[in-house]
C-alpha cells in the first residue's frame, strides 16, 4: 500500500519550469486561470465569482495537500514567478498503487511544451518517488489537445464508452 506523505512539500524543478506548491499570492493569477472561458469549456467545474472564492480554494487545496491526499503544483517558468498553469495528482488509490493526473495551462501559454515538460516530470515524481502502478486521466470529449498530450505520453484509452485514459508503470 502506498505511503503518501508530502511534507515538505515536494517542489519540481525542471530545464525551463519550477512546479511549486500554491500560495496565497498566486490568488489574481488563479482566479484568471480558472475564469478563461477557453480554459473551462473543458473543464466541469464551477466558475469562482470572486477572490474569496480562489482564496477559499487555495485553502482547500493546501489542506489536501497537509492530509497527503494530493498534489497541486502551481506551473511558473524559472525565473519568473508568476501563475501559467497547473498540475495536480489526486484521487489517490493507496491499495491499487493508482492515481489520477489532472492539469490546465493559460492558454497564453499553450503550444510551447510548457505541459509537455510538466507533466513529464510529473509522471516520473508518481511512477519513480511515490511508487504509483498506474496513472488514470479522465478528458471531456473534444478536448483534442489533451488527448494528443496524454497519448504522447504514452496513456491508453479504457474503453470506448469512456474518456478515461491509464499510464501503467510499465509504459514509462
Amino acid at each position: 500500500m502506498l505511503n503518501l506523505n508530502f511534507t515538505p512539500f515536494p517542489t519540481i524543478t525542471t530545464q525551463r519550469l519550477v512546479l511549486r506548491q500554491l500560495q496565497d499570492d498566486d490568488v489574481h493569477e488563479l482566479f484568471a486561470l480558472r475564469t478563461d472561458e477557453r480554459v473551462n469549456r473543458f473543464l466541469d467545474r464551477p466558475l469562482p465569482q470572486s477572490l474569496t472564492d480562489v482564496r477559499e480554494f487555495i485553502e482547500k487545496i493546501n489542506q489536501i495537500t497537509h492530509h497527503n491526499e494530493g498534489l497541486y503544483w502551481v506551473i511558473t517558468r524559472k525565473n519568473e514567478d508568476k501563475l501559467l498553469g497547473t498540475i495536480g495528482l489526486w484521487n489517490f488509490e493507496p491499495e491499487q498503487y493508482r492515481a489520477e493526473i489532472g492539469y490546465e495551462l493559460h492558454p497564453d501559454h499553450q503550444g510551447q511544451g510548457t505541459m509537455h515538460e510538466a507533466i513529464t516530470h510529473v509522471l516520473a515524481y508518481g511512477f519513480d518517488r511515490l511508487g504509483l502502478q498506474a496513472i488514470t486521466a479522465d478528458t471531456v470529449p473534444g478536448n483534442l489537445p489533451s488527448v494528443r498530450l496524454l497519448l504522447r505520453h504514452g496513456f491508453v484509452k479504457v474503453n470506448d464508452q469512456e474518456n478515461v485514459y491509464i499510464l501503467s508503470e510499465k509504459k514509462l
